[in-house]
């Protein structure tokens, strides 16, 4: 007896019949948004058919999202792209693509597989699957869920990409707008950008490509979290720890290619789909990767930036040795008879003195920006305890934070006569802080960071936290949450 009822509905519809044609024959696996089966056709062509839960077929929007991923793939018109044959309604409403049906398994169970894929297996993978998002890009697709799941490798050997079904299309769309304060995508894949609302382009799916090599190599995800708020916050924040600092293993010019995909900032990633696959295809031929970070700039800790404008060495041209550079001996002279010798001596010891002075200073101005945070830490924390009197009171903020599907309590009118501290109502940021790191990324986060919510600017052009239990809360006047605090201070 199977207590999902999600999934008994599902497998309920195993031998029924779609639309007088299609008959449902097993069910090979259920999503968030739908569930995908094996169907034969009456002229005995097989396919698979991907139905939309019903839940999920009430939202016109994410109905309209559903479809767009036919006319998606139809225009890409690519070999790895899966084929959508046809789209139709169930009896019951729901909207259901057919598809050609695939045999072979995912990119992520083949590398969590006792086999697992080689480092130039993987490189082959992702060179077909930046062919496809070439493309993609080209007519304006994003595809923005690129991960191991989506990609799918064929008993032939071939590679097909799956999940076009939250694209986001410039033109020929559906005209779909995302609810505010909605994200769209897998978070360990998904780009700075993607996450915090910013301007979405092909470079998102060139960060989540990395993540998608960083994942098969490592066997880890970029950042790791234990709660989905903590992941976020990660993701959006820092940026990828180096690859070659967590797989030591993984040939210098991968290293070099993955960690450009995964740049924080998007303008140090790889511009276009095509750029990351021609040097793909380098290291695949003569083991160079020109568009990427010369090895010799690999971070080795996870602190420093990563290089990108490193210079490289021009190939010989055809039919040309390369020549190793011309040692011609000189004599030794004597320090008497060489005057360079002794005119640089001093030169060298103002050099040595003066750059002692610059780390003196350097020192001392870090030492005041620390004394200087440490006080607004403190002062920070004073404030704080005013918003722990709810704790006296009996109210149980973090409760109602500990999960987005409860039912918020409303709050209680406000008295028009002050009262004791003891029974005064907490301050309005007492449930939510804004978390805000070097300007930019605001996060609403609750206590003991059990949930994150994005924040977005409402109609009225009022910046809100979004998607809370609580409705659009403002964000004037919470109080600032630094990402290197784990807990509530």
């Amino acid at each position: 007896m199977n207590d999902d009822p999600q999934l008994a509905h599902c497998t309920a519809r195993i031998g029924t019949v779609l639309r007088g044609k299609w008959r449902i024959d097993s069910l090979i696996g259920v999503g968030g948004m739908a569930a995908v089966y094996e169907a034969t056709h009456r002229i005995g062509r097989r396919c698979a058919i991907k139905i939309l839960h019903p839940e999920i077929a009430v939202s016109k929007e994410l109905r309209a999202r559903f479809e767009q991923e036919a006319l998606a793939v139809n225009q890409l018109g690519h070999p790895a792209a899966v084929n959508v044959l046809d789209i139709d309604t169930s009896e019951d409403g729901s909207p259901f693509l057919v598809m050609e049906l695939l045999d072979g398994e995912s990119l992520g169970k083949r590398a969590h597989s006792s086999g697992g894929i080689g480092e130039r297996e993987l490189l082959r993978v992702i060179s077909t699957v930046l062919e496809v998002l070439d493309v993609a890009h080209g007519l304006g697709i994003v595809h923005r869920d690129i991960k191991p799941d989506n990609l799918f490798l064929t008993s032939s050997g071939g590679v097909k990409v799956l999940d076009f079904g939250i694209a986001r299309m410039q033109q020929g769309g559906s005209n779909v707008h995302t609810r505010t304060g909605a994200m769209l995508g897998t978070i360990p894949y998904m780009s700075p950008e993607q996450l915090t609302g910013g301007q979405i382009d092909g470079r998102a799916d060139v960060f989540a490509i990395g993540a998608t090599m960083f994942r098969v190599l490592t066997k880890r995800h970029v950042h790791e979290g234990s709660m989905e708020s903590e992941l976020l916050i990660k993701m959006a924040t820092q940026p990828a720890p180096a690859l070659r600092t967590v797989a030591p293993s993984v040939s210098p010019e991968v290293c070099a290619i993955v960690d450009r995909a995964l740049a924080f900032d998007p303008s140090r990633r790889y511009p276009t789909a095509r750029a990351m696959r021609e040097d793909i295809e380098r290291a695949l031929a003569t083991h160079a990767a020109p568009h990427a970070p010369a090895p010799v700039s690999i971070r080795t800790d996870v602190s420093s930036p990563i290089s990108v404008d490193a210079p490289t060495m021009a190939a010989p041209a055809a039919g040309q040795a390369m020549q190793a550079p011309m040692v011609v001996p000189v004599p030794p002279q004597s320090a008497a008879t060489s005057p360079r010798a002794s005119s640089n001596s001093p030169f060298l010891i103002i050099a040595v003195i003066g750059s002692f002075a610059v780390a003196v200073c350097l020192a001392a101005v870090f030492l005041v920006v620390r004394s200087r945070d440490s006080a607004d830490d403190t002062r920070e924390n004073a404030n704080d305890e005013t918003s722990q009197e709810d704790n006296e009171s009996g109210s149980s903020r973090t409760m109602a934070a500990s999960s987005t599907t409860s039912t918020p309590s409303p709050p209680s009118p406000p008295s028009s006569t002050a009262g004791p501290p003891s029974t005064r109502r907490p301050a309005s940021d007492g449930k939510y802080r804004l978390l805000v790191k070097d300007g930019k990324y605001p996060f609403c986060v609750t206590s003991k960071l059990k949930h994150a919510y994005p924040v977005r600017t409402n109609d009225e052009g009022i910046k809100v936290c979004s998607g809370t239990p609580d409705g659009p809360i403002p964000i004037d006047g919470l109080k600032a949450y630094h990402p290197s605090e784990l807990q509530w201070q």
